[in-house]
C-alpha cells in the first residue's frame, strides 16, 4: 500500500534535480497527455513524469483497459469493471457492445476512481494490482 512517509511528489522531483544542478525544459503537452514531458537542453530524447498522485489529469483521461480476463476498466484506481467476455459470450451485438461501454465510461468518477487521494485508494483495498490490470 501506501506509505505517504515516502511519498516523493511531482514537485519534490523537479526540485531534487534542479537543486542537482540539471535544467530541466518543459515540452507541450497533448489534449490527454498522462505524462509530463521535459527535455535536458543540449541531451537526446525526453524524461516524462506521470503525476497521478500529486497532480492528478484524470479530467483528461481517456484511456480504457481491457484485462487479460476481459474486464474493461475505465480506471487504473476504480475496482469497478464490466465484463466484455461475458457479453460477448452471451451473444451481445456490436451495438449492444457499444452501448455497455458507453455506459461504463459515462459512470467514470471524477477523480482517482471516486476516491479522494492516495490513502482512499490505500484504505478501500477493492482493486486489483496494477500487475493483474495491464497498461
Amino acid at each position: 500500500g501506501w506509505n505517504a512517509n515516502r511519498f516523493f511528489s511531482y514537485q519534490d522531483m523537479l526540485k531534487r534535480i534542479e537543486d542537482g544542478g540539471l535544467e530541466l525544459v518543459r515540452e507541450t503537452d497533448s489534449a490527454n497527455d498522462t505524462t509530463k514531458w521535459y527535455r535536458v537542453p543540449g541531451h537526446m530524447g525526453r524524461v516524462g513524469f506521470i503525476t497521478s498522485m500529486s497532480e492528478h489529469f484524470c479530467g483528461t483521461c481517456n484511456r480504457l483497459r481491457i484485462t487479460a480476463d476481459g474486464q474493461l476498466k475505465v480506471c487504473l484506481f476504480g475496482s469497478q469493471e464490466v465484463s466484455l467476455r461475458d457479453a460477448m459470450r452471451a451473444g451481445f451485438s456490436d451495438k449492444d457492445l457499444s452501448l455497455l461501454v458507453s455506459a461504463a465510461v459515462k459512470r467514470k468518477k471524477f477523480a482517482l476512481g471516486g476516491h479522494a487521494d492516495m490513502h482512499g485508494i490505500a484504505q478501500a483495498n477493492d482493486n486489483r494490482p496494477m500487475t493483474l490490470i495491464g497498461g
